[in-house]
């Protein structure tokens, strides 16, 4: 087990990853699949922040993460998700298969 903030790290040494967000796993896949097909928005966010050559501007994710205290009802990434809607406020979504060894923590994303 490895972890790490550096997903250039993950790319190198790892065959399999689990992303977090506000201490509940969002995504699980092979470090191939998820780099070439993320599918829950915060690693869509998360990958579309790490600086690329010869870019000098880099892509925030929007709003603020939750308070740990007091975590908020429903999907923890709701409050700065792209993608939200009204159930994701209530619901506290599964972590699901999607697609062959692709687990996703949202009920907005399809099963491919």
């Amino acid at each position: 087990i490895l972890i790490t903030h550096d997903l250039g790290v993950v790319a190198e040494m790892c065959d399999y990853v689990a992303v977090m967000y506000a201490g509940s796993v969002v995504e699980r896949a092979s470090v191939k699949e998820l780099f070439a097909s993320p599918k829950h928005p915060y690693t869509v966010g998360l990958l579309q922040s790490v600086p690329k050559p010869g870019s000098t501007r880099l892509q925030p994710i929007e709003g603020q993460p939750p308070s740990l205290i007091s975590l908020p009802s429903g999907c923890r990434f709701a409050g700065r998700c792209p993608l939200v809607e009204d159930r994701c406020l209530a619901e506290i979504p599964e972590l699901e298969e999607k697609s062959a060894g692709h687990q996703v923590r949202c009920v907005v994303v399809k099963k491919d």
